[in-house]
């Protein structure tokens, strides 16, 4: 078997750069834009990956450039799309009973953040205390929805680059009225973005979306999450209905017109909410047909599998997107509604539920997925010339047998947290 041609910045010897390279060799390279590379190396200069390729055709471009040998897998920083790190304390909300509502974990989850029993430092804490978990599990990226402005988080280290989307939500006008004023006093820097349809009015929706475009800001939000959500959109019935009505807060807005038999992909695309800047989190009851709309319209998508299963909310139909050449991103969710939040468990999990997609695949949902659905894929996701220096090295005794690239996703996105997780940082 040939040795890959190197990816690199330079076209020959005389273009090389003046500054100092290093060379980072492994068993295996796994760049993600491009196929696995056995006996790999990254050349990195200058806080940027100048070169991806065999071993020896990357030395041999580089000479005299610094070596350090790795062990296991060189790839980039995985990223968590969907995160709450607020609710971080709150790891003891209930699981639902088999005959409990979406509706029903959501009025214990209220509950307990309306009682007030967790101090806001040790909110703070618990945050500080879940950044530092992703990073330790090689999370790179992160996408932080909270309802609550943070305080500048501490540093974690050079490896953690986090966003934060203040979440927003009104279920009637004079709720509306009070949204509207407050995004007006904010700062531009503030991202803003809307929790749901069923838990935001229209008006919100389509505000917070001209902001979002205005500033070039993430414009996400839960879509399609449950069944529960399409029942109220195409009839204005079932458990939100009551859930709403219980705190006086049922207007009318549901069912929108012509909502029969259409769910809430169509609902975005009425208020002319589809286009590339959009992330829809969860879509696990969204049909074919939605799926095209957000696949034609440039839409980002977010699964949060482990989330879903803990919920028992359905499983989203992940090969029917990847069929449309959608590729979504991974995330985690909250730990009040998620066993773990580990990446590594959601592709496992991933895989539980769909054994027909290829690991290939879902090893690509949780790099370069999340970093095009943050649009960060020109610093982050692959190993690739002109990316950010920060490369995952991963390593653990189930990888040691491994023989092809096919194996080795496999092992990568079904065998867990691997047992050694080291960051390798060039600024």
């Amino acid at each position: 078997m040939p040795s890959p041609v190197p990816i690199s910045l330079f076209a020959t010897k005389n273009e090389l750069p003046s500054f100092p390279v290093s060379l980072y060799l492994a068993p295996w390279v796994v760049p993600i834009s491009s196929p696995v590379i056995r006996d790999g190396a990254v050349a990195i200069a200058n806080g940027r990956i100048l070169a991806v390729g065999s071993s020896s055709s990357i030395q041999a471009q580089f000479a005299g450039a610094r070596v350090k040998n790795c062990q296991g897998v060189l790839l980039p920083g995985l990223v968590n799309a969907h995160i709450h790190l607020e609710l971080s304390a709150y790891h003891h909300v209930p699981r639902p009973l088999p005959d409990e509502t979406f509706c029903d974990w959501i009025s214990s989850l209220l509950q307990l953040r309306q009682e007030g029993g967790i101090e806001p430092e040790d909110m703070a804490r618990a945050a500080r205390n879940m950044l530092q978990q992703q990073h330790d599990a090689g999370v790179l990226l992160l996408l932080d929805i909270g309802n609550i402005l943070p305080s500048p988080p501490a540093t974690i280290a050079p490896a953690v680059h986090l966003s934060f989307l203040l979440e927003l939500l009104g279920p009637t006008s004079k709720a509306e009225e009070q949204v509207l004023a407050r995004i007006a006093s904010l700062s531009d820097s503030v991202a803003v973005t809307p929790h749901a349809p069923y838990s935001t009015t229209p008006g919100i929706m389509t505000a917070l979306k001209q902001r979002a475009d205005r500033l070039h800001h993430i414009f996400s939000l839960h879509v399609a999450e449950s069944a529960d959500e399409i029942e109220l959109l195409q009839s204005g019935r079932g458990c939100f209905r009551s859930f709403l009505e219980e705190r006086g807060a049922w207007e009318n807005i549901f069912p929108g017109p012509g909502m029969d038999g259409r769910g809430a992909v169509d609902y975005l695309e009425r208020l002319g909410l589809l286009d590339a800047n959009l992330l829809c989190v969860h879509c696990v009851h969204v049909s074919e047909k939605e799926v095209q709309m957000l696949a034609a319209q440039g839409c980002k998508v977010c699964l949060c599998p482990g989330s879903n299963r803990f919920l028992g909310v359905g499983v989203a139909p992940l090969e029917v997107m990847l069929r449309h050449q959608l590729l979504p991103a991974l995330g985690t969710d909250s730990i009040a509604s998620n066993e773990e939040l580990d990446l590594w468990r959601e592709m496992q999990i991933l895989r539980e539920d769909h054994p027909g997609v290829a690991p290939a695949a879902v090893m690509a949902m949780a790099t370069l997925g999340g970093a095009e659905a943050m649009d960060r894929e020109e610093e982050f996701g692959t190993l690739a010339p002109g990316r950010k220096a920060i490369l995952l090295n991963v390593d653990s005794p189930a990888l040691q047998g491994v023989g092809n690239g096919e194996q080795l996703f496999d092992t990568l996105t079904g065998g867990g947290r691997p047992e050694k997780i080291f960051w390798i940082v060039e600024a």
